[in-house]
């Protein structure tokens, strides 16, 4: 006979097993407090997952508006060429409207055509072929480079009127970039209009990547590296603005650590990889 069972007389009586342990549900209903806390502690793991996942959807939205939505297949389908096209076209934050060489699906989607009109409606006035040419003329041979060289020319005659702000932009570009100017952020900014031309379905790629086309050669011609280019882009994007603004900048060093940069500089351009 189990001698634990056994009762001595003198000893009260027990109502329990104490060799009986409560369940889970047993020993909550013995302390209802324990139930809040766990209701508590389930309400928060769900808030921190949630929040996990809304964080990792931003980044990978973000991501995909850097570099394309199937970085992989465009890295590997993509010609040198159209890979050059798409570097040099990347400093401009909103990228994935003003680029001829769609890596994002944007003029296949619903909405992106659209957007692509109305960002090109509020930049550069009329979306029409006419107009397009008209700025892709005008940005080839006079656009902030034009003002870049009458500013040189009007110091070295004691002429003209220029805020404080503009001679510091204009001295520093005179300094650092003395041959290629602002000649980058007008060349760029042909990469954008051309890029939302095709996007909002005004023009058809064979025409649009012709005009980015040239334009990428004129940048070879003039910087030899991504990191002058983007120089030159950025101090003709200050003076656009009127204040020191390095955002765009900064957006370029994080692309260059992409498959974007990886493009060498010097890669030959050819027309039969358009």
């Amino acid at each position: 006979m189990d001698s634990e069972n056994v009762y001595v007389p003198g000893q009260p009586k027990l109502d329990y097993d104490p060799r009986h342990k409560d369940t889970v549900f047993e020993t909550l209903a013995k302390h209802p407090d324990r139930i809040v806390g766990l209701i508590v502690l389930v309400l928060f793991m769900v808030i921190v997952l949630f929040t996990f996942y809304i964080l990792i959807t931003l980044w990978n939205h973000r991501l995909i508006g850097r570099v394309g939505t199937d970085s992989r297949k465009s890295a590997k389908e993509l010609t040198a060429t159209q890979k050059f096209i798409l570097a040099a076209s990347s400093p401009t934050i909103g990228n994935r409207y003003k680029c001829v060489i769609d890596i994002w699906g944007t003029r296949e989607s619903d909405s992106g055509p659209e957007l692509a009109k109305e960002l090109f409606t509020s930049s550069w006035g009329e979306f029409t072929w006419e107009n397009v040419q008209s700025w892709v003329e005008y940005l080839s041979h006079e656009g902030y480079q034009g003002k870049f060289l009458q500013y040189c020319k009007d110091t070295e005659n004691a002429e003209g009127e220029y805020s404080d702000f503009d001679r510091l932009i204009f001295e520093e570009t005179r300094k650092k970039y003395p041959k290629e100017g602002m000649y980058a952020w007008d060349m760029v900014r042909i990469l954008s209009v051309a890029g939302e031309a095709y996007m909002g379905k005004l023009m058809d790629y064979e025409e649009a990547v012709k005009i980015a086309y040239k334009a990428c050669k004129n940048l070879q011609e003039h910087f030899q590296s991504w990191d002058d280019m983007v120089g030159s882009y950025t101090l003709g994007y200050q003076l656009w603005r009127g204040k020191r603004k390095k955002d765009r900048f900064r957006y370029y060093r994080k692309l260059k650590k992409t498959w974007i940069y990886r493009i060498p500089w010097n890669t030959p351009l050819l027309e039969s990889e358009l």
